[in-house]
């Protein structure tokens, strides 16, 4: 009887968890449709409400553990996309490259295309221009064009990516064949706008090139495409390029009746006459209009409005006024706008040579590896050969001239920081000799003749190298100040002595005057503007020349907590502020 009873109990137990197993595999085999149900809403909303679908998407971590890894991953690409859409910018690559692991394998066509358009994107943000051009030419070769259900709108896109790596690259003729496909397949995807922006786009590599009818052909096109389909700010937008040619060509009357229409439709000018932010180099076009029909106050207005932007515009404002000035035979003006034009000119080539170093060093680090088809790179390699070699001469040139410029502008700091160093130096013995003159330590006639005579020459030395000083930026005269045989002295003071090493009052006369001399500024600030004590005088001029407070605390002989007792009166009087702390920031930011 006991076995029976043991056998009918084991018996429900088993029946018992068959039916738990039972349950969870229905449980399970809903939340999955759910889940499925819930991923395929997403892709629908994607290109539409990408937001929407991140807020559908990020609850679904909870459910990580319960997916199935092709639900996982589909999550996780869906919702990088998402995010992707929302102008999101990517800190790593880890993500994106799981992606394109797993759906090289086991993607469709479209999925492949998205995730490595995903690292794509990925690597731009982070920098990384050869690695993210060869992942948006992966993408495209991932797509199947052929199918019906093909993603165009990521397949357009991606040639948008790739047209402005190659922009960056100044190379023409492969962002015009980007954006040609970008357009074509924008078309596809039945994205009229992109297919009318992505015609706009090859404006500006056709000027690159030259070929100024291409411009004005395109943006006439362009202009009636918008037009047509009711983008009517969009209409007016694309005409600045037309008006600089239609500038550089003197057809005043066809800039002007552009301008007319670019001003009061665009939307991109406010009421007050102002262009959005990003386009102001159109006040250059403005300048040059009135220029060239004759009205140079109306000129200098604009050409003057310029000069208060992006020091890039400088070139542009610069070169309007001087022409202005010719116009206007003012000597004067031409001569010093000549050579401001000529100072711009010199920055933005440095500033060239900075970014050709950047890509240089880029694309060193990584190899430029083009996986197209083989057809496509046969075809290609033949008409790349030459400008290759002429961009690696390019970037060549530029490293060497970059060198160069290093080496002359280290020479120049090399050669200002002895001159800052010799002069205070100078000037310390200068007054060593004057104190020594007022407190002869001899009677003798001679003697002190000699130390006049020994005045006279260090004080004509001294106005010799003045005026060289003063144009010393602060930083070189701070470190001539800090290298100064005083400072040395009172660097070597502040180092722990038994018995200690302390300043005398000779000591602290002649730091006070090297800071009258060197820094008049901070002197007038801290010893002429407030009622400072002894104390707190040397402490805010040993605050400047970087000595810490373990260091005053040798120096003064006393403790911790009287330095900071000290500073933090000083700090108060000086800027109302009771922090021992702050006094150098408080004094740096001055």
């Amino acid at each position: 009887m006991y076995s029976s009873l043991r056998s009918l109990h084991y018996g429900i137990v088993m029946m018992g968890c068959f039916i738990f197993a039972l349950l969870l595999t229905v449980t399970a085999c809903n939340r999955n449709r759910h889940h499925d149900a819930l991923l395929t809403t997403a892709a629908n909303l994607l290109n539409t409400y990408p937001d929407s679908v991140i807020q559908l998407l990020e609850p679904l971590v909870e459910d990580e553990d319960i997916m199935s890894k092709s639900q996982r991953m589909r999550w996780m690409l869906l919702l990088t996309s998402a995010y992707n859409n929302c102008d999101t910018v990517f800190r790593s690559d880890s993500l994106q490259q799981a992606l394109v692991n797993y759906f090289d394998r086991h993607g469709t066509p479209n999925e492949r295309m998205v995730a490595h358009y995903l690292l794509g994107r990925a690597y731009s943000d982070m920098g990384e221009a050869p690695r993210a051009l060869q992942c948006f030419l992966d993408a495209v070769a991932c797509a199947d064009t052929t199918s019906r259900d093909c993603n165009f709108k990521t397949y357009f896109r991606t040639y948008g990516q790739i047209a402005m790596i190659y922009r960056a690259q100044y190379m023409p003729d492969e962002e015009l064949t980007a954006w040609n496909q970008y357009s074509r397949y924008a078309l596809k995807s039945g994205d009229m706008y992109n297919y009318i922006h992505g015609k706009e786009m090859m404006i500006g590599p056709y000027y690159d090139i030259g070929d100024t009818a291409s411009c004005l052909r395109i943006t006439e096109q362009c202009h009636k495409e918008y037009a047509k389909h009711g983008m009517y700010k969009e209409a007016a937008s694309v005409f600045p390029t037309a008006i600089d040619i239609h500038l550089m060509n003197s057809n005043y009357d066809k800039a002007g009746e552009m301008m007319k229409t670019f001003e009061g439709k665009s939307g991109l000018i406010d009421s007050c006459g102002n262009i959005s932010k990003g386009r102001e180099s159109y006040y250059y076009s403005k300048g040059l209009y009135y220029l060239g029909i004759h009205k140079n106050d109306s000129a200098e207005m604009f050409l003057r409005k310029l000069q208060s932007f992006h020091f890039n515009h400088d070139l542009l404002a610069n070169k309007g006024l001087l022409s202005l000035y010719q116009n206007k035979n003012i000597i004067d003006s031409t001569s010093r706008y000549a050579m401001l034009y000529e100072k711009s000119v010199y920055n933005v080539f440095i500033e060239n040579q900075a970014e050709a170093i950047a890509q240089a060093a880029a694309f060193n680090k990584y190899s430029r590896i083009q996986k197209e088809s083989e057809e496509l790179v046969i075809k290609a390699e033949k008409s790349k050969r030459i400008s290759r070699l002429l961009l690696m001469l390019i970037i060549l040139i530029a490293v060497v001239s970059a060198y160069l410029f290093y080496l002359y502008k280290r020479k120049q700091k090399e050669k200002m920081e002895k001159l800052g160093i010799a002069y205070t130096n100078l000037m310390l013995e200068y007054r060593q000799a004057c104190h020594e003159a007022e407190n002869p330590q001899s009677d003798k006639g001679e003697a002190l003749r000699e130390k006049e005579d020994e005045i006279v020459r260090l004080k004509a030395k001294l106005d010799g190298m003045e005026r060289l000083f003063k144009d010393l930026s602060p930083d070189v005269k701070k470190l001539a100040l800090s290298k100064s045989e005083i400072i040395k002295k009172f660097k070597e003071m502040a180092i722990p002595h038994i018995p200690p090493k302390l300043p005398s009052q000779k000591d602290w006369k002649m730091l006070i005057e090297t800071m009258e001399y060197t820094n008049p500024a901070l002197y007038g600030k801290i010893i002429l503007s407030c009622n400072l004590s002894q104390q707190e005088i040397y402490a805010c001029l040993l605050t400047i020349l970087h000595f810490s407070s373990g260091e005053l605390t040798v120096l003064f002989d006393t403790s911790k907590q009287r330095v900071s007792n000290i500073k933090a009166s000083a700090n108060y009087k000086l800027f109302g502020k009771r922090d021992a702390k702050a006094l150098l920031s408080n004094f740096e930011s001055l």
